[in-house]
């Protein structure tokens, strides 16, 4: 099988090849001219429309390899051929010869017919690399036809009533989508500045749209306004008082997407693939082994593998379950405690793995009692030692100060999960927890003896020379909590004392959290 390596992108050791990269690399393959998948790279081998719109989206020198589909080249010693991927204008797939193997990498990819990027193409082949975005079963996109319908009425109702319509999507991409559906509806499109630019750049390669005007602040009325998701409570729009906005994405299938993006209306009118499109592309390819990348990757693996198909979440969230799975078994069959191995024989499981696959599960969990469920099962299961340390990492930020992921779980979430977990009462809840609800004046007059003894005679204060609590140790509060880079609560209590324990970690990391919290903002992507 051809080796296969990620690392902030997907790289081919032996072939030397990157596959949409996300930084700067020597020799790469780009499969389309999204943000996400662009980097100033060196030498690019891309297809012919994502070259022109490189061009205007990340001008530079480089060295470009424009291919055309469906025609096998070879750059570099590489054997490839690119074929159509159905995202956006121009998006390509590499289809790559390695002796007798072969292997797909899908970029972004979209199997339903659209109106502004070439149709998807395909070849068996023996490993496929996939995205899987929309890679849970409820993810279901309904007809393209019906979700116009509804664009369509929207935009009418919304004239009738004396407001103006605004669509929200991708200046590239997405806006190009909405602007071909609406042609015979009898509507006039006004375009964004971004969404001009880049369609214009469309009409170079002889893509027809129906009329359309760039956005004119003075003359709105009576139009349909297409915009990038970013523009959404802009001033530009901030400035039209009568209007209707609307989320055009994949994600409006989830029930509260209108809150999520804070708009009228949420249509579902994807350029990826759904669930059932990501089933049937397996189907159509055939490979010998999948490989995840995106979105629900691990989920998606999971129930490739119910259904009899090799399949690995290839990226730096799941690296460590596909490098164990192109170990020999003897190498790892030790790490996960198996029924029928005699208990004096086995090695305790990894603690480590245990944690990040709970981590990977709530990240990939959207519901919250069903974050609560995973957690407080877990919990239930750590000693006192790991409590404290695992309650810090889930409520804070886990991962280094440069790294964007989270594990998306609140302090809400952990509360609840923790009372679960140990199956303490209200009353009892709010008893260990009255000194960390103790105002920060009444908590100054407090001495250190008294503090010690109103969190629990048994907890066993002991100095750690190397071990400290990140997170409280960057609270604001450092008199209440206590804890600096060389001291760390360790502790062999009761359930009651190990919850008091925990919830004392968490409340230090909560408020530290809250002020990065006035710092910073995030919003969901649109996809």
């Amino acid at each position: 099988m051809i080796e296969v390596r990620y690392a902030r992108g997907v790289y081919l050791p032996h072939q030397d090849l990157w596959l949409d990269p996300w930084d700067a690399k020597r020799f790469a393959f780009v499969s389309h001219a999204h943000g996400d998948h662009i980097a100033p790279h060196q030498e690019i081998i891309v297809s012919q429309r994502t070259a022109r719109l490189m061009q205007s989206r990340l001008p530079g020198n480089r060295t470009e390899h424009i291919l055309p589909f469906g025609e096998r080249r070879t750059v570099h010693g590489v054997d490839l051929m690119l074929l159509p991927a159905g995202h956006i204008f121009g998006s390509a797939q590499c289809f790559l010869f390695a002796g007798n193997e072969t292997l797909l990498y899908t970029g972004d990819f979209k199997l339903r017919p659209g109106k502004s990027a070439e149709q998807a193409e395909w070849r068996k082949a023996d490993t496929l690399i996939m995205e899987t975005t929309f890679g849970l079963p409820r993810y279901r996109f309904p007809p393209v036809e019906q979700v116009i319908e509804q664009i369509i009425a929207f935009c009418r109702e919304t004239i009738d009533d004396g407001g103006v319509p605004v669509l929200l999507g991708y200046s590239l991409g997405k806006a190009q989508e909405i602007l071909c559906s609406l042609d015979g509806a009898a509507l006039t499109p006004m375009l964004h500045g971004s969404v001009y630019q880049m369609t214009r750049i469309y009409e170079q390669f002889g893509q027809s749209f129906c009329k359309y005007f760039r956005y004119n602040p003075n003359d709105v009325a009576g139009k349909v306004l297409i915009c990038p998701p970013s523009a959404n409570h802009s001033q530009m729009l901030e400035k039209i008082g009568r209007k209707r906005v609307a989320m055009i994405s994949g994600w409006a299938v989830d029930p509260n997407a209108i809150y999520r993006y804070q708009v009228d209306a949420a249509f579902a009118l994807s350029d990826h693939a759904d669930y059932n499109d990501l089933l049937r592309y397996v189907d159509l390819v055939k490979p010998r082994r999948v490989l995840t990348l995106h979105g629900f990757a691990a989920s998606f693996a999971r129930d490739l593998r119910e259904r009899g198909i090799e399949a690995w979440a290839l990226s730096e969230e799941n690296q460590m379950e596909f490098t164990l799975a192109q170990l020999p078994a003897a190498t790892f069959v030790g790490a996960l405690r198996s029924e029928h191995c005699p208990e004096n024989d086995c090695p305790a499981p990894s603690e480590f793995l245990a944690f990040a696959n709970v981590g990977e599960a709530i990240a990939a969990t959207p519901a919250k009692l069903a974050k609560i469920r995973l957690l407080a099962d877990y919990l239930r299961g750590l000693t006192s030692e790991q409590l404290p340390i695992v309650t810090s990492y889930f409520t804070g930020k886990a991962f280094a100060q440069n790294d964007p992921r989270t594990l998306q779980t609140g302090w809400a979430i952990i509360f609840r999960a923790l009372q679960a977990a140990t199956k303490i009462s209200d009353a009892e809840f709010h008893r260990v927890a009255i000194p960390t609800a103790t105002p920060p004046k009444a908590r100054s007059k407090f001495s250190t003896e008294e503090r010690h003894r109103n969190r629990s005679p048994s907890v066993n204060r002991r100095i750690c020379s190397k071990i400290s609590i990140r997170h409280a140790a960057r609270s604001p509060r450092p008199s209440y909590c206590e804890i600096n880079s060389q001291n760390c609560l360790r502790a062999k209590v009761s359930t009651s004392s190990r919850f008091s324990l925990a919830i004392f970690a968490l409340d230090c990391a909560r408020v530290w959290s809250r002020r990065r919290l006035r710092k910073h903002s995030a919003f969901p992507s649109n996809r």
